[in-house]
């Protein structure tokens, strides 16, 4: 039964994506070819004006049964555009806004996980499609000549610009209904984008790769590449956003690299690019000041700070003041002198940590302190609840915290395959879950240590003891403790899982070895530190042992909310107004007033609480 349920999901699934796949290539069909159909307001092409009308009545039957009212009024408007012969530029943008809908409403999309290869599709072209559109894609092929609508001239520069790739993808795959465009299903997905990128080349104006604008591309950008039209980049970025397109169509690899390559560069590459779009798109401009921090700077600053950590607080908070700058004040000389000082300090930093020498030695020592930093603050954690579990006898709540952390490492390791071999996992999408995950922990935490203290007091320490904890850990609560352990641990191994992905790619195999025995004796020092806080917590006594672990939690939850509210606004989900004030990254301090006023929030209600039970 239960592979039946699995089928018929699947097969649902795989349903769905097949019908917003056709119903993409229709939207964008229209998009691109209605210019061919209707011009001022007349029918130039009975064959072309034919293939729109039917297209429209599909795409009204496509979505008739969606969820989605906005998309069902846009497909009836299209139609009545469409018999109304209206302006080109009507329909266009019609059908662009239809097209972002349906690609944003779809849960998965079949993009490519490597660089397409041109070359490739050239063979593939000269094999499948030379007899309808010519050797050259001029549309001029023999087979083609009695077809109506005529096959594609893929050098028109108007079409073009307004397909995507993987609408080009899509219509390879499936083919167009009533025409002559076969499906080629029948050629496996790496050949089919092979050959959407070779058509989808030809009209792009040659771009040397030198000339070209060198922003490193991080995965949404990809995406985005890949889904939009030259027209959207065009819009959004003039005519660096032109160039961009061409330079990815015509030279993918650079751009699949761009994943894999200096962090550094990709860094300074991102300001740069920032700056150059400061007055004409101050959104995608600071979009690109967030990517230079998360896709770059941090996958490299724990080798920086290991070498030089003032430098590397001063860049960090140079970066923070840069995306400051160009959200609140993008066309002030100031901020493009800000870009270019930390650009300048990137660079230095960049000599700096290359002139050091990546070595053996420092590639184990980084290995070790990357998880001895990351580990120590869920340790902690962990620590602290199960001492309470092994000082009240309750071996349910053992289990429980066995739960927490077991679970989180497993979905550690899950997290680390998908990232490593089928998504890829941004910066912006990783500071976003630290920052959530951090801050309900520290709720979570907060509460706890105000329970943990209620315990010093004689009367509730009574009743504690002549309910053996029924009360107190049962039911919902240890699975609140499972949930703050997961949380703790969790947030930990996302980062460095992100940390390590980095050192393993700029150590190289030659330091394999090193990296791998740096983590071990991580391992080892964090076991060891467990065994410690064990043997000191079970041998304090009870009231000591509760007052000592409420205080313990109260830090912690004071840590994970600056460090919560820090990486959040990493992720440019939060504004930071930055004050002068010392970093004190241990103890989650970030000189912007929105992290240091929560804390400041916890701090007084805590002492606010202690004060109080003290009178009592």
């Amino acid at each position: 039964m239960a592979k039946v349920v699995v089928f018929f999901l699947l097969s649902l699934f795989s349903s769905y994506c097949f019908a917003s796949d056709k119903l993409i290539q229709l939207i964008e069909y229209i998009g691109a070819d209605y210019s061919a159909a209707v011009a001022d307001g007349k029918i130039i092409s009975e064959g072309e004006y034919g293939e729109m009308t039917e297209f429209a009545a599909l795409i009204n039957e496509d979505v008739k049964n969606s969820a989605d009212v906005a998309l069902q009024q846009q497909a009836t408007e299209l139609s009545s555009l469409i018999a109304n012969k209206a302006d080109v530029t009507a329909v266009k943008t019609l059908t662009a806004s239809m097209r972002q809908a349906v690609l944003s409403a779809m849960p998965q999309l079949p993009l490519p996980k490597t660089a397409p290869d041109l070359t490739r599709g050239a063979a593939l072209f000269a094999q499948n499609c030379v007899a309808c559109h010519g050797i050259t894609g001029l549309g001029d092929g023999a087979a083609g000549a009695q077809m109506d609508p005529a096959p594609t001239n893929f050098h028109e520069v108007e079409r073009h610009n307004a397909r995507s790739l993987f609408g080009l993808f899509n219509t390879i795959t499936l083919g167009v209904a009533d025409t002559g465009m076969m499906s080629f299903q029948q050629l496996d997905e790496k050949s089919r984008w092979d050959l959407a990128f070779y058509v989808g080349h030809l009209a792009s104006k040659p771009l040397s790769t030198e000339a070209a604008p060198q922003a490193l591309i991080h995965p949404e950008q990809i995406t985005r590449l890949l889904t939009a039209t030259p027209a959207d980049f065009t819009e959004q970025y003039q005519q660096g956003g032109t160039a961009l397109m061409a330079l990815f169509r015509q030279h993918p690899e650079l751009f699949y690299q761009a994943q894999q390559q200096d962090p550094w560069l990709v860094a300074s590459n991102n300001l740069n690019l920032a700056k150059s779009l400061l007055t004409t798109n101050p959104a995608s401009s600071y979009d690109l000041t967030v990517a230079a921090y998360l896709d770059g700077f941090e996958l490299v600053e724990a080798q920086l700070d290991a070498i030089n950590r003032p430098k590397r607080n001063d860049i960090e908070q140079n970066m923070m003041r840069v995306r400051t700058l160009v959200k609140n004040s993008p066309q002030d000389p100031t901020t493009v002198a800000a870009i270019d000082q930390v650009v300048l300090q990137l660079n230095e930093a960049r000599a700096l940590v290359s002139t050091a020498n990546l070595t053996g030695e420092s590639v184990w020592l980084l290995a070790l302190l990357i998880l001895v930093r990351e580990g120590l603050e869920a340790l902690l954690v962990v620590a602290a609840i199960y001492a309470v579990a092994v000082k009240t006898g309750r071996n349910e709540l053992k289990r429980t915290v066995h739960a927490g952390w077991l679970s989180a490492l497993a979905l550690g390791a899950v997290t680390w395959l998908l990232s490593s071999f089928v998504i890829d996992i941004s910066g912006a999408s990783r500071e976003l879950t630290e920052g959530y995950t951090a801050l309900i922990a520290a709720a979570i935490l907060f509460y706890m240590g105000f329970w943990m203290h209620s315990k010093t007091s004689a009367s509730e320490w009574q009743k504690f003891i002549q309910s053996k904890v029924q009360n107190a850990l049962s039911g919902g609560t240890h699975w609140t403790l499972a949930l703050v352990v997961f949380l703790a641990v969790y947030r930990e191994v996302f980062e460095t899982i992100l940390f390590y992905q980095s050192l393993w790619l700029q150590g190289g195999q030659t330091h394999q070895g090193a990296f791998i025995g740096g983590i071990t004796t991580g391992l080892l020092a964090l076991a060891l530190v467990a065994v410690a806080v064990m043997k000191f917590a079970v041998k304090l006594p009870l009231k000591r042992f509760f007052g000592s672990t409420a205080v313990l939690m109260l830090l912690l939850a004071f840590v994970m909310a600056g460090k919560g509210i820090a990486a959040l606004q990493e992720a440019g989900q939060l504004s930071a107004v930055a004050l002068n004030f010392p970093v004190i990254s241990w103890l989650g301090i970030y000189p912007t007033w929105q992290g240091l006023t929560l804390q400041a929030v916890l701090l007084v209600l805590a002492t606010a609480y202690f004060i109080r039970a003290k009178g009592k």
